[in-house]
This record gives C-alpha cells, structure tokens and sequence, in this order.
C-alpha cells in the first residue's frame, strides 16, 4: 500500500479594483480550501478568515467523516452570524475545496472529501497517458448556489442569457447568512490536478482560456500564479484566489466523482450511486 504524492500551491491577488482582500485560504495536509468573504469591508475579511480557522480544526482528525465536516461548517455558521451581528449587518464567505478523508495519506480506500458553499469553485482534470494533463477531461466539480445558477437550472433561461439579465454576485447559500446551511458533497477520486478558486478567477476569463491554463504542463505553483495574472489581465474586478493541488496515484484506473446524497458519506454509498458508478466506470 503506497503513500499519496501531494504537491499544493496556492496564490492570491487583491485584484485591480478592490481596497482589500476579503478572500482567505487554507493549504494544509490534506485541507485545501477557498472562502470568499462578503458583506463589505472587516465582516468580509473577518467572515473568510474565521471560517478557515474553524476548517483548519479538521486538522486533527486522523480520519475524517462527513459528520466531522458538517460539525466545523456548523461552527462556521454560528461564528460567521455572529461576526455581523457585532459589526452591524450580515457577514458571510463562500468555501470550496477538498478534505482528505484519511490523514494517513494512504490510498486504498481513500478519497476526497469535496465540499461547496456558494459560488466559488473546484475543478479537476485527469493526467494524460504521454504525461501532464489531458485537457479534454476539465470538468467543474462543484455546482454554484447562485440566482443565475438556479435560473439555469429550473431552465427559466439558457446559460448566455442568465448571464446577461442576472447579476452574478448573487448567491443563494452562504456561511454566515440567517438561510439555513445546506452545503454540497462530492466523494471524488484521489489523482489529478484539482483547482480551487473564488469567483475573481473564473469570472475574468473565458472557459477555454481557464481550461488551458489549468491544463497546462506546469507545476502547481506556477500554474497558481498563471491563474491569477490571467484574472489581472482580464480586468481584476474582483479579489483573485486559487489553491492547484497535484496528485500523484499508483494503479488508478479512470477518474470518478460523484455527489453525496444527505444520508451518504464516503464509506455509506447508497446502491443506486453505486451502480451510477459502475456505469461510469464502464
């Protein structure tokens, strides 16, 4: 049984047009997570950061479960509510990103814990047969809790419109918010690049553009700076943060990601996700 092969780097920008940085982050061994702070001024920056200081508390979990994860979000919320009821107001931050299962670092039967709140976002795509990363497998893990997400989704419009007629800072989950939390999980295979980044990424780019780069035969601390100098140069409207996390498996055939249900966790899959699996596989 062989150890994971991790190598993380992560890079933030205030951006072009923004007084501070309300977006936070945490690279740790086996935590890689984004937050993007709201609610304007110290509610946005203190919101992120103490999100990512709840988040961190996972660290000293050998072996983490989604019940672990659901405790700390939890905390988060109470915390971040209480953050702008002091400051006169509502504070919030969004959180994607990925939680190591098992601490070990071992891989058989190990995966990534994917977890998302809001609109910031986690991709991947999957290594290439002659090296690198085949760009043709980038894929969104994660689904936005947004207005114009939601008014895709129920195909009240299509994607080009929703994007004209709705703003796209409006979210409908955030830590912090008086909304109840309903955060997504995803149980995601180990291998790959996986990328993680707030909203000032994604947005200041086009899709084939951001595939490119996030494809792109370079180490993870360059491919993060690359990220992040694409979002100046495409305006910089917004904080920029990115966190690229490479992972190295031995005999993993295929990549495969799938969503939890409320009931599931890692080690529960129901029988039906299971043969949704098998399909994919095949």
């Amino acid at each position: 049984m062989s150890k994971i092969d991790i190598s993380s780097a992560a890079c933030s920008d205030i951006g072009l047009k923004r007084s501070d940085n309300q977006d936070s982050y945490l690279e740790a061994e086996g935590l890689y997570l984004v937050a993007d702070g709201m609610g304007g001024g110290v509610k946005g920056r203190q919101a992120s950061a103490t999100c990512m200081s709840v988040m961190e508390k996972l660290g000293n979990c050998k072996v983490r479960t989604k019940g672990d994860i659901l405790g700390c979000l939890q905390e988060a919320q109470s915390v971040v509510e209480q953050i702008g009821a002091r400051e006169g107001g509502v504070a919030g931050t969004t959180l994607s990103g990925l939680i190591l299962k098992d601490e070990d670092m071992q891989e058989e039967g190990n995966a990534w814990y994917v977890v998302n709140v809001g609109d910031s976002r986690t991709y991947h795509v999957c290594p290439s047969q002659e090296g690198g990363f085949d760009r043709s497998t980038f894929e969104q893990i994660t689904h936005d809790h947004s207005e114009q997400q939601k008014a895709i989704d129920t195909g009240k419009y299509l994607p080009e419109q929703a994007e004209k007629l709705i703003p796209r800072n409006l979210i409908t989950q955030a830590i912090g918010s008086p909304s109840p939390l309903k955060p997504d999980f995803y149980r995601a295979d180990l291998g790959g690049r996986f990328i993680i980044c707030s909203d000032g990424i994604y947005t200041q780019m086009s899709l084939s553009k951001l595939a490119n780069l996030c494809s792109a035969q370079k180490s993870a601390e360059q491919v993060a700076h690359c990220l992040v100098e694409a979002a100046l140069d495409g305006g910089g409207s917004d904080n920029a943060t990115v966190i690229v996390v490479d992972v190295k498996v031995e005999c993993e055939e295929g990549w495969l990601v799938s969503k939890l249900s409320q009931e599931e966790d890692i080690d529960f899959i129901s029988d039906a996700t299971m043969e949704n699996l098998h399909v994919q596989r095949e």
